[in-house]
């Protein structure tokens, strides 16, 4: 697929809001967003919610300002972590960080915060509404080495049922990666940039140490061997020497 035919299928409105956590997928469906719908109709939320990986936020700012989108705002969802503190490896405090190996086949990966995705697109969803934006878009994606079922085209298809309830402003959920890879992502940022450099200003790891991922996490191994199968080095520093193969 290329990158003209996956913006074709992007929803024509006139604005957008983009769900911004400073990993690799959201980044590039904010690159995609400002590839069809301009810089100035392109504004992004990032959450925090006690996340052990909390320096994504500073990376979703990067990213924000590196794209020069017209707003980014950053929401307080602390009440999450605590609720959920003890229950998700995800969250500080308690759960220990699995590896890929630890979670593969299981139903409700460790990893998983509950309900994280439906609290995030709802709010997504009042700000766009409230900020003249008629499309929500995300980078969830169920075709990884693990799933969560809060991901899955059929949660999307969901959430855009009760949105299409209301009864003037609708809100469209977009998530444009869904049944397509990693490596495809990181193909159609090649495509629009030349490079993928853009990343640089990311971090997908679960467990980071300050800037630098861990390289172990369940979303580390996704990352690299997407940039593996691309035959690309990823810009961004691991814990440990990775031996690219490009």
């Amino acid at each position: 697929m290329s990158v003209q035919t996956i913006l074709s299928a992007m929803p024509d409105v006139q604005k957008a809001v983009v769900i911004l956590s400073g990993g690799m997928d959201s980044s590039i469906v904010a690159r995609l967003a400002v590839a069809k719908y301009g810089r100035e109709n392109v504004a992004a939320l990032t959450f925090y919610y006690k996340q052990k990986q909390s320096v994504e936020i500073e990376r979703a700012k990067a990213v924000s300002s590196f794209l020069g989108l017209s707003a980014h705002t950053v929401v307080d969802l602390s009440f999450l972590g605590d609720m959920v503190q003890g229950v998700s490896a995800n969250i500080v405090g308690g759960v220990a960080m699995p590896t890929i190996k630890d979670i593969l086949g299981d139903p409700t990966p460790v990893t998983y915060v509950p309900n994280r995705n439906m609290i995030m697109l709802s709010i997504a969803a009042a700000y766009a509404e409230s900020h003249g934006a008629q499309a929500v878009m995300t980078g969830l994606q169920s075709q990884d080495e693990y799933s969560y079922w809060d991901t899955t085209p059929a949660f999307v298809a969901a959430m855009n049922s009760v949105t299409g309830q209301a009864r003037k402003d609708v809100i469209q959920y977009y998530a444009p990666f869904q049944g397509l890879s990693k490596s495809d992502e990181i193909g159609f940022l090649k495509e629009l940039d030349g490079n993928v450099q853009m990343l640089k200003n990311t971090i997908t790891c679960y467990n980071p140490d300050g800037d630098v991922s861990c390289g172990k996490c369940p979303s580390c191994a996704e990352r690299i061997k997407a940039f593996m199968n691309c035959k690309i080095v990823d810009p961004v520093p691991y814990a440990f020497n990775i031996p690219w193969k490009v």
